[in-house]
């Protein structure tokens, strides 16, 4: 496993901040993304999503390297009920999903030669990227672009709208408050997602890619990337591209919230290309 690019920055540009978690070793190589949580589980400076990172980064640097996908998400997930668990709060966690510590990840097995994607994390092999947007995302980023249309169609201008965020996000929190229903639910519904949180069991929903026995090249990234390609360069040039035109998001890329004046980007991002 040869590590050829890597980066993890957060869209505030502060470390202790970012959800977002890259991991490398001989075994394994992997991208994690932390879910901000609508609620806090417990009063701390760490958010649910950055605890869920961290729960999943110790939980790689001690993985068997011939662990198979269901393994290792059982794992993954566990480590974070675990946390729960320590903490006293696996009934509120269950209850209320709200509150839960919750990340996406992409990981690359050497061992199996395979890749292991669940959620919005992005895998890119031969050109054919894997991953899987949340239909639940697509209706909230939907909703959101008719509310800034309809607020510039009113004579608010880009530029008030990014510096007053809250003028869109207060307007769409009244949705966004429905998602966690959906989250790891047993109940069929178009909206339901899997994801880590402790709750996870829907293994189906892991896409895996199959490797070649020759060295290959693997991109794996978090969704802080509108557009992904085979180099760190040409990825973040799309991003800033991104940024520079479209800072609402609602035109080439569509997002939850826009680029926030004074931040870096509109989300947290990591990046990682290896050879396997």
């Amino acid at each position: 496993m040869q590590v050829v690019e890597q980066l993890c920055i957060g869209k505030r540009g502060k470390v202790d901040l970012c959800e977002d978690g890259v991991f490398a070793n001989e075994h394994f190589g992997a991208v994690i993304d932390g879910c901000t949580s609508r609620l806090s589980l417990v009063p701390s400076e760490r958010s649910s999503g950055l605890i869920a990172k961290e729960c999943l980064l110790a939980t790689l640097s001690t993985m068997d390297p011939e662990v198979t996908m269901v393994q290792a998400f059982h794992a993954l997930n566990a480590s974070i009920l675990s946390w729960y668990q320590m903490q006293g709060l696996e009934d509120t966690a269950f209850t209320n999903p709200a509150k839960r510590c919750s990340a996406y990840i992409a990981i690359v097995s050497r061992y199996h030669r395979q890749v292991w994607v669940l959620g919005d994390c992005q895998a890119l092999v031969d050109s054919v990227l894997t991953t899987r947007h949340k239909a639940i995302d697509t209706l909230m980023e939907d909703v959101r672009t008719l509310l800034v249309e309809h607020a510039l169609m009113q004579g608010k201008t880009a530029d008030y709208l990014l510096a007053n965020p809250q003028e869109i996000q207060g307007k769409l929190d009244d949705l966004m408050q429905l998602q966690p229903t959906f989250q790891n639910s047993d109940n069929p519904s178009h909206f339901a997602y899997a994801v880590l949180d402790g709750f996870f069991s829907d293994y189906e929903q892991v896409q895996i890619v199959v490797l070649p026995d020759t060295s290959t090249e693997v991109v794996l990234a978090s969704d802080g990337y509108p557009h992904l390609f085979p180099t760190l360069a040409q990825t973040e040039d799309a991003l800033e591209h991104q940024l520079t035109h479209d800072p609402l998001m609602i035109s080439t890329c569509r997002a939850t919230k826009p680029l926030i004046a004074g931040n870096l980007s509109f989300d947290d991002r990591s990046f990682l290309r290896i050879i396997v």
